[in-house]
């Protein structure tokens, strides 16, 4: 009878994961991001589970919690996505025991599993003569993670008192993370001289000026990768954007910008890097965006997780998230997450099905032991 329960549970998390991935969510379709919001808002409607929809700036977020601005443990996750020239992506499919769509690992699968999950929880409170508001954990479902969080997470989470958050944005089977980069990111203006294409002797090359500056950012992120190769837990820089000149093939360019994307952990500190940087070329640097660190506090809520996911190794990962917005406020936390094979924003960007089934059991299991604990 168990097994078939679950079945039918696991059936009902990807049944809905396909429905939110068939929404395009995406940051330039904002219709489309609040339509993802109101749909998964009548879901919850449907389910007699009391929510609250909140518009800030433009971007919506929903807050499912057992009391006004409360909740024991926070379960994250989010309803945009990244952008995608393939609109296919929009029709998911399966094969091969995956599941393919946009958002399938990052993150309509985590929406879907912790409503579910919700609902699932408060259906047995109900059995038992409770409602919502006995339930130990609630939920952030936010529609800005993509583009920084600040109106998502970073807004709300000043709002709601809890003890524990858990975002289901990343991790593994086999990783509970406990810590993320923050990042940097830079834009770096590099000026010339204009002059026409044929008389290149009487411009300055504002790309070549460009090219000396980067060679200069490059040595100092070289040391510390060359001492600790191994882990890659050191900071690092991509330059991942180019501008040169107006478009004009004939002109000696008098300026070029380049955008930079600054990794560091919580052994650097962010202000010191700028600091090189701006010292170190002629170039203006101009702070496109800082975000801190996640290093989550030791927590009994984390050992807990550990023991419900067969005792996974708790460790680093290099991208971030929304659980940055934790550490400044000094909200323990972890992030977890299902079998996406790294395929997040690619046009292969898929779930492993049994990792995603795997993932709702160890939770469900989790919020038993937590609610276990408090009868």
């Amino acid at each position: 009878m168990r097994a078939l329960l679950e079945n039918t549970i696991h059936l009902e998390v990807l049944e809905l994961t396909q429905k939110l991935i068939a929404i395009p969510s995406t940051s330039s379709r904002r219709d489309d991001i609040h339509r993802c919001a109101e749909f998964i808002c009548q879901w919850l409607t449907e389910n007699d589970i009391d929510h609250e929809l909140h518009i800030i700036k433009d971007v919506p977020s929903i807050t499912v919690l057992p009391k006004p601005g409360t909740a024991p443990v926070l379960v994250m996750s989010h309803f945009d996505v990244v952008e995608v020239k393939n609109h296919l992506l929009f029709e998911p499919w399966i094969e091969n025991g995956c599941l393919f769509g946009r958002g399938a690992i990052d993150d309509k699968y985590a929406v879907a599993l912790s409503m579910v999950l919700f609902k699932e929880h408060l259906r047995q409170l109900k059995k038992r003569g409770g409602g919502q508001q006995d339930m130990h954990f609630g939920l952030l479902l936010s529609g800005d993670e993509e583009t920084g969080g600040a109106n998502g997470v970073g807004a709300l989470i000043d709002g709601i008192s809890t003890d524990f958050c858990i975002a289901i944005d990343g991790g593994g089977p086999e990783l509970i993370v406990d810590k993320e980069k923050g990042i940097l990111q830079l834009k770096i203006t590099a000026a010339g001289k204009a002059a026409h294409g044929a008389r290149p002797w009487l411009g300055v090359n504002a790309f070549d000026n460009l090219v000396q500056d980067y060679a200069k950012i490059q040595t100092l992120f070289v040391e510390q990768a060359k001492a600790e190769p191994a882990n890659h837990w050191y900071k690092t820089m991509v330059l991942s954007n180019l501008h040169v000149g107006d478009g004009s093939i004939n002109v000696v360019p008098d300026k070029a910008e380049a955008l930079f994307d600054i990794r560091y952990t919580e052994n650097d500190d962010p202000d010191a890097i700028l600091a090189q940087i701006t010292s170190s070329i002629d170039s203006k640097v101009e702070v496109l965006a800082k975000e801190p660190v996640f290093v989550s506090s030791p927590s009994r809520y984390t050992e807990i997780l550990v023991r419900n996911f067969d005792y996974a190794t708790v460790g680093f990962e290099h991208g971030a998230s929304d659980a940055r917005y934790l550490s400044q406020r000094g909200i323990p936390g972890v992030i977890v997450g299902a079998e996406g094979e790294t395929s997040q924003h690619t046009e292969n960007e898929h779930i492993v099905l049994s990792s995603l089934y795997q993932l709702y059991d160890r939770l469900d299991s989790f919020f038993n032991e937590i609610r276990d604990k408090k009868s």
